[in-house]
């Protein structure tokens, strides 16, 4: 099996290099298919009024990022709106650089991957791909892959080139318990690559990421039939020996490694979620390269190290060297040429969306609490300003957080009350000009019999100092606080309060001191020992910061920092990683929640999701993710992205986790 050999991931530019592994190549002839000419079955809202301060908005710079298009083939659109706007509480526009998705490797002759934004931190030895990225037969369809492999290599320079119209020779295979049956003759490799991954229910984007790996044949323009008769380096020596004659040519060499791969999926050969060594070099070519543990994740993981037997060593994943006497490259290359073409294959994005913000609420509500709540939080969904503590309060009292109008609540809220949720209270948080009376009595006839309690108050601030008190007034060893005249640092903070045990207190942050009743809540009521201050100067003036040094909890003053960054998106994954770092916690978080930067409501009720499940919400743009933020899937452990909100608030780029530029 060939290799490709990384010089320098900083700039990530992958380029061939000498071949080291064998991987299969002794094992790959027990799974052989052989030919069988004689089958031919084909494969085939309403204003939020609750007073405030008349200020202008905080001053943490908002980018309104540009759509871009999806570097993934086959991402569709989706017009449904995730939220109508908020009429009265969106943030004046901010003078700011706006985020883009970095520029795409443009198609060229002998175009290598170049990663932006990624280096080998992001890469993990013990889970290199999902199962769901890998075994996702239906990945991409033929057109998709010709389209995707014309980008590669626009004008090819003979006629084999994967690009062209060249049609290879396909051999008629019977359906076995890997892979369904396949009809011979000739096809375009544009087609072999969809139809076997179909066939096998192998990725079509792992195929191709193998065959470049391997042979380095998507981006070739002038193949030799050297390469194709070992595109996939399936039972292919390394010592210059032809192939198989059995498995050797493009069809043969696809389909095998295909029906390999699913075979080491349904029957793993290395064991998961248990230590099993995994050798750094070959033992014949170097027996003191030696080997190290690994605990293999995903059976995907499992089937890559059974085709390609080694894991990269500390001197192959060096961003600054070209490795050294035990550094093999085969699986790190996999998962370089992987993420550039496809996005990171070991994480898993999925989605949680609806028509409207209230949809959302409800989707996230039941995904929090599928059995049913006995309480439910409940806030205005055309404003952010009296929910924002609500998020830290709901996980407390293990509610979801829903959102309503200000008259009426909306059907499919009520429905998911009446009919799914059946809690037994109901905490409506904000006073009668934000969630009305009437409101009130239709909970009533929704459930009949329930508990209903109101934490309101005389403004935003009053608000969240009733929420902090009733929830938390038991005590808490601290406490976030956050401007109450926008809503990204407060939002960034709720997920983590929730997971933390620590409310959101608002402040309105341009005063040059705390207020006594804020004081009074945090050193007498919450008796909390530190503040954490979210968001910049901009937001919480260093005179407040300074004020809340200077207060007293049972005589020893209170320890105040602040978690911040050039703008929201930055000051929010500060704040997450404070709150979730595994270096600092040892707590893995599988799952990270994504919400825009640029709207609250999904931020709003998912607040109470990403606290209860003890999980990062990050706020990004909405059409790309900073490479900080990619990198952060590392220090979080995370394997999973879960965006909250529709295609509207969360474009394609973000769910590809499109590094901004």
């Amino acid at each position: 099996m060939r290799v490709w050999k990384s010089l320098s991931l900083k700039t990530a530019t992958v380029v061939a290099g000498l071949s080291l592994t064998v991987g299969l190549m002794a094992a790959a002839p027990q799974d052989t298919v052989a030919p069988d000419p004689t089958v031919t079955a084909a494969p085939t809202a309403t204003p939020d009024v609750t007073p405030a301060p008349t200020t202008a908005p905080d001053a943490t710079p908002t980018p309104t990022p540009t759509p871009t298009p999806t570097p993934t083939p086959t991402q569709a659109p989706d017009a449904a709106p995730t939220s109508t706007p908020d009429a009265t509480e969106t943030p004046a526009p901010e003078a700011t650089t706006t985020p883009e998705p970095a520029a795409t490797t443009p198609p060229g002759v002998e175009a290598e991957p170049n990663i932006l934004g990624i280096n080998t931190y992001s890469f993990r030895a013990d889970d290199i791909i999902s199962d769901k990225n890998m075994y996702d037969g239906d990945a991409l369809d033929a057109a998709a892959v010709q389209s995707f492999l014309t980008r590669q290599v626009p004008a090819c320079g003979n006629a084999s080139c994967l690009a062209g119209p060249t049609k290879f020779s396909v051999t008629t295979i019977p359906k076995d318990a890997h892979c369904a049956a396949y009809t011979g003759g000739s096809q375009r490799a544009a087609t072999i690559i969809a139809n076997v991954g179909k066939a096998c229910g192998v990725s079509q984007k792992a195929l191709l990421a193998l065959i470049e790996k391997e042979s380095g044949l998507v981006t070739s323009t002038a193949p030799t039939a050297g390469r194709l008769d070992a595109a996939t380096g399936y039972d292919c020596r390394d010592d210059g020996t032809p192939c198989d004659e059995d498995t050797k040519g493009f069809f043969k060499q696809v389909y095998n490694a295909a029906r390999q791969l699913k075979s080491d999926f349904q029957n793993p050969r290395l064991p998961i979620g248990s230590p099993t060594q995994v050798l750094y070099y070959p033992v014949e070519s170097n027996p003191a390269c030696g080997s190290a543990p690994l605990t293999i994740r995903t059976k995907a993981t499992a089937a890559l190290y059974k085709y390609t037997p080694y894991q990269p060593n500390p001197a192959a994943l060096d961003s600054e060297s070209d490795g050294d006497a035990c550094s093999s490259f085969g699986n790190l290359n996999f998962w370089v040429i992987y993420t550039d073409w496809f996005g990171y294959p070991h994480i898993d994005v999925d989605r949680i969306q609806g028509e409207t913000r209230y949809d959302v609420s409800v989707a996230i509500a039941k995904e929090a609490y599928p059995d049913g709540a006995q309480t439910v939080f409940l806030a205005f969904g055309g404003g952010y300003a009296d929910a924002l503590s609500a998020g830290p309060a709901a996980v407390k009292k293990g509610a979801p957080l829903l959102l309503t109008g200000t008259s009426a609540v909306p059907p499919v809220v009520a429905a998911a009350i009446r009919d799914s949720l059946k809690p037994t209270t109901i905490v409506v948080v904000g006073g009668p000009n934000s969630v009305s009376d009437a409101v009130v009595k239709q909970l009533r006839s929704l459930r009949p019999g329930v508990r209903i309690d109101r934490w309101g108050g005389a403004d935003r601030y009053e608000v969240s100092r009733t929420v902090a008190a009733f929830a938390f007034g038991a005590g808490s060893s601290g406490a976030y606080v956050a401007t109450g005249t926008n809503f990204p640092d407060a939002l960034s903070a709720s997920g983590a309060g929730g997971a933390t045990n620590k409310p959101v207190v608002l402040v309105y942050g341009k005063a040059a001191s705390v207020d006594q009743a804020t004081a009074t809540l945090l050193t007498s009521t919450l008796k909390v020992k530190n503040v954490t201050i979210a968001g910049g100067p901009n937001s919480v003036s260093p005179a407040l910061q300074s004020s809340l040094g200077s207060l007293r909890t049972n005589g020893a003053p209170l320890t105040v920092w602040r978690l911040s960054g050039a703008d929201r998106f930055e000051a929010s994954l500060a704040i997450n990683l404070n709150a979730y770092d595994y270096a600092a916690t040892k707590v893995r978080r599988d799952r990270v929640f994504v919400a825009t930067g640029m709207n609250f409501p999904d931020a709003l009720a998912g607040s109470a999701l990403a606290g209860a499940k003890g999980s990062p919400l990050v706020v990004v743009p909405p059409n790309c993710v900073s490479p900080e933020f990619r990198q952060s899937l590392q220090k979080f452990r995370a394997v999973r992205v879960t965006l909250l909100g529709g295609p509207n608030s969360l474009g394609a780029g973000v769910a590809a986790l499109t590094p901004c530029s």
